[in-house]
Protein backbone atom coordinates (compact mmCIF):
# COMPACT_ATOMS: atom_id res chain seq x y z
CA UNK A 1 0.00 0.00 0.00
CA UNK A 2 1.10 3.46 -0.69
CA UNK A 3 2.56 5.37 1.67
CA UNK A 4 -0.14 8.84 0.65
CA UNK A 5 -2.73 6.04 0.97
CA UNK A 6 -1.63 5.21 4.52
CA UNK A 7 -1.63 8.24 5.54
CA UNK A 8 -5.40 9.02 3.92
CA UNK A 9 -6.76 6.35 6.01
CA UNK A 10 -5.32 7.98 9.50
CA UNK A 11 -6.67 10.91 8.71
CA UNK A 12 -10.11 9.83 8.13
CA UNK A 13 -9.66 6.90 10.88
CA UNK A 14 -8.32 10.21 13.21
CA UNK A 15 -11.69 12.15 12.00
CA UNK A 16 -14.38 9.09 12.47
CA UNK A 17 -13.08 9.02 15.90
CA UNK A 18 -13.39 12.33 16.98
CA UNK A 19 -16.61 12.06 15.21
CA UNK A 20 -17.37 9.29 17.79
CA UNK A 21 -15.94 10.80 20.82
CA UNK A 22 -18.49 13.99 19.99
CA UNK A 23 -21.64 11.67 19.94
CA UNK A 24 -23.80 11.99 23.05
CA UNK A 25 -26.45 9.30 23.94
CA UNK A 26 -29.98 10.75 23.50
CA UNK A 27 -31.28 12.06 27.38
CA UNK A 28 -27.48 12.16 28.85
CA UNK A 29 -26.23 14.95 27.78
CA UNK A 30 -26.62 16.54 31.42
CA UNK A 31 -23.67 14.32 32.05
CA UNK A 32 -21.80 15.14 29.48
CA UNK A 33 -22.36 19.21 29.90
CA UNK A 34 -21.81 20.08 33.17
CA UNK A 35 -21.17 23.11 34.89
CA UNK A 36 -18.20 23.80 36.26
CA UNK A 37 -17.99 23.78 39.93
CA UNK A 38 -17.82 26.87 42.08
CA UNK A 39 -14.19 27.90 43.39
CA UNK A 40 -14.56 26.84 46.97
CA UNK A 41 -11.92 29.59 48.03
CA UNK A 42 -14.02 32.19 46.97
CA UNK A 43 -14.87 35.05 49.82
CA UNK A 44 -16.65 38.08 50.26
CA UNK A 45 -15.15 40.20 52.86
CA UNK A 46 -17.49 42.82 55.27
CA UNK A 47 -17.45 45.41 54.89
CA UNK A 48 -16.50 45.19 50.87
CA UNK A 49 -14.23 47.76 51.43
CA UNK A 50 -11.50 46.00 53.64
CA UNK A 51 -11.70 43.03 50.24
CA UNK A 52 -8.35 41.38 49.71
CA UNK A 53 -6.23 43.61 52.78
CA UNK A 54 -6.93 41.69 55.63
CA UNK A 55 -5.25 38.59 56.76
CA UNK A 56 -8.50 36.34 57.92
CA UNK A 57 -6.42 33.04 59.00
CA UNK A 58 -6.56 34.68 62.56
CA UNK A 59 -10.09 34.84 62.42
CA UNK A 60 -12.64 32.14 64.35
CA UNK A 61 -14.89 30.14 61.88
CA UNK A 62 -18.65 29.77 62.11
CA UNK A 63 -20.74 27.36 60.91
CA UNK A 64 -24.52 27.89 60.28
CA UNK A 65 -24.42 23.95 62.66
CA UNK A 66 -23.15 25.53 65.75
CA UNK A 67 -26.41 27.77 65.91
CA UNK A 68 -28.57 25.06 64.59
CA UNK A 69 -31.27 24.02 67.07
CA UNK A 70 -32.01 21.28 65.28
CA UNK A 71 -28.59 19.96 65.45
CA UNK A 72 -27.26 17.57 68.31
CA UNK A 73 -24.37 18.52 70.03
CA UNK A 74 -22.31 15.73 68.06
CA UNK A 75 -23.61 17.09 64.91
CA UNK A 76 -22.14 20.76 65.51
CA UNK A 77 -24.37 22.74 67.59
CA UNK A 78 -22.30 24.84 70.17
CA UNK A 79 -24.90 26.62 72.14
CA UNK A 80 -27.91 25.48 74.17
CA UNK A 81 -31.40 24.69 72.37
CA UNK A 82 -32.90 27.38 73.92
CA UNK A 83 -30.62 30.33 72.54
CA UNK A 84 -30.57 28.48 68.87
CA UNK A 85 -32.56 29.12 65.85
CA UNK A 86 -33.91 26.63 63.38
CA UNK A 87 -31.65 25.87 60.13
CA UNK A 88 -29.78 29.34 60.03
CA UNK A 89 -28.05 30.10 56.71
CA UNK A 90 -24.99 31.77 56.56
CA UNK A 91 -26.26 35.28 55.18
CA UNK A 92 -29.26 36.11 57.89
CA UNK A 93 -25.66 35.53 60.35
CA UNK A 94 -23.77 38.04 58.00
CA UNK A 95 -26.74 40.36 58.51
CA UNK A 96 -26.07 40.28 62.45
CA UNK A 97 -22.27 40.45 62.01
CA UNK A 98 -22.77 43.29 59.89
CA UNK A 99 -25.62 44.66 62.20
CA UNK A 100 -22.98 44.42 65.19
CA UNK A 101 -19.42 45.79 63.30
CA UNK A 102 -17.79 42.98 62.95
CA UNK A 103 -15.47 42.52 60.08
CA UNK A 104 -16.26 39.25 58.32
CA UNK A 105 -15.73 37.14 55.90
CA UNK A 106 -18.23 34.88 53.99
CA UNK A 107 -17.08 31.61 52.49
CA UNK A 108 -20.26 30.91 50.53
CA UNK A 109 -18.87 27.00 49.22
CA UNK A 110 -17.03 25.66 52.20
CA UNK A 111 -18.73 22.69 53.10
CA UNK A 112 -19.33 22.09 57.22
CA UNK A 113 -17.65 18.61 57.65
CA UNK A 114 -20.66 16.28 58.87
CA UNK A 115 -23.26 18.35 56.69
CA UNK A 116 -23.91 19.25 52.93
CA UNK A 117 -25.37 22.64 53.65
CA UNK A 118 -22.55 25.23 52.01
CA UNK A 119 -21.75 28.11 53.68
CA UNK A 120 -19.20 29.33 56.76
CA UNK A 121 -18.42 32.92 58.25
CA UNK A 122 -14.83 33.90 59.32
CA UNK A 123 -14.93 36.56 62.07
CA UNK A 124 -12.26 38.59 63.43
CA UNK A 125 -13.51 39.08 67.31
CA UNK A 126 -10.42 40.41 68.54
CA UNK A 127 -8.17 43.74 67.56
CA UNK A 128 -4.44 43.89 66.88
CA UNK A 129 -4.24 43.80 70.23
CA UNK A 130 -5.97 41.08 71.39
CA UNK A 131 -8.65 43.52 73.04
CA UNK A 132 -12.53 41.97 72.08
CA UNK A 133 -13.71 44.15 69.13
CA UNK A 134 -17.07 44.08 70.55
CA UNK A 135 -16.89 44.64 74.48
CA UNK A 136 -20.58 43.34 74.93
CA UNK A 137 -19.60 39.80 72.78
CA UNK A 138 -16.05 39.05 73.97
CA UNK A 139 -16.13 35.17 73.19
CA UNK A 140 -17.30 32.81 70.25
CA UNK A 141 -20.01 31.79 72.68
CA UNK A 142 -21.65 34.50 73.64
CA UNK A 143 -22.03 36.08 70.11
CA UNK A 144 -23.57 32.40 68.94
CA UNK A 145 -25.80 32.60 71.56
CA UNK A 146 -26.38 36.55 70.18
CA UNK A 147 -26.94 35.28 66.66
CA UNK A 148 -29.29 32.49 68.00
CA UNK A 149 -31.43 35.41 69.47
CA UNK A 150 -31.19 38.03 67.08
CA UNK A 151 -31.86 35.58 63.26
CA UNK A 152 -35.50 34.75 64.37
CA UNK A 153 -36.12 38.54 64.34
CA UNK A 154 -34.78 39.58 60.80
CA UNK A 155 -37.05 40.65 58.05
CA UNK A 156 -35.00 38.39 55.58
CA UNK A 157 -35.38 35.74 57.55
CA UNK A 158 -38.97 36.23 57.54
CA UNK A 159 -39.70 36.70 53.87
CA UNK A 160 -37.40 33.55 53.58
CA UNK A 161 -39.69 31.07 55.37
CA UNK A 162 -43.00 33.16 53.87
CA UNK A 163 -41.04 31.83 50.61
CA UNK A 164 -40.83 28.47 52.01
CA UNK A 165 -44.05 27.91 53.46
CA UNK A 166 -45.84 29.30 49.99
CA UNK A 167 -43.57 26.90 48.15
CA UNK A 168 -44.89 24.06 50.24
CA UNK A 169 -48.59 25.02 49.71
CA UNK A 170 -48.30 24.97 45.97
CA UNK A 171 -46.52 21.56 45.93
CA UNK A 172 -49.44 20.19 48.40
CA UNK A 173 -52.12 22.25 45.94
CA UNK A 174 -49.92 20.45 42.66
CA UNK A 175 -50.09 16.73 44.49
CA UNK A 176 -53.99 17.31 45.61
CA UNK A 177 -54.52 18.06 41.79
CA UNK A 178 -52.64 15.37 40.38
CA UNK A 179 -54.16 12.94 42.80
CA UNK A 180 -57.40 13.86 41.80
CA UNK A 181 -57.07 13.97 38.14
CA UNK A 182 -55.50 9.87 38.49
CA UNK A 183 -58.75 9.04 40.70
CA UNK A 184 -60.77 10.94 38.09
CA UNK A 185 -59.27 8.91 34.86
CA UNK A 186 -59.37 5.53 36.60
CA UNK A 187 -62.94 5.46 37.21
CA UNK A 188 -65.53 4.06 34.82
CA UNK A 189 -66.80 0.27 34.18
CA UNK A 190 -65.39 -1.84 35.38
CA UNK A 191 -65.32 -5.81 34.07
CA UNK A 192 -65.06 -8.02 31.19
CA UNK A 193 -66.35 -6.34 27.78
CA UNK A 194 -69.07 -8.24 26.42
CA UNK A 195 -69.21 -9.19 22.69
CA UNK A 196 -71.62 -7.54 19.94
Amino acid sequence: MPKKQQVRQLKAAKKGLAAAQNIVPPGEDMYYNLPAPPDPNTKMTMPPHLAGKIDDSKFICIWPNNINSSKTLAEGRRVPRTHACDDPIVSEMSEVLTYFKFVHVIEPYKVYPRDIIPGRIRVRLTDENDEPCNADLPTRRALLMKMGELIPKLKIRQQRIAAKANEREQAAKLALEQEKAAAAKGKGKKGKKRGK
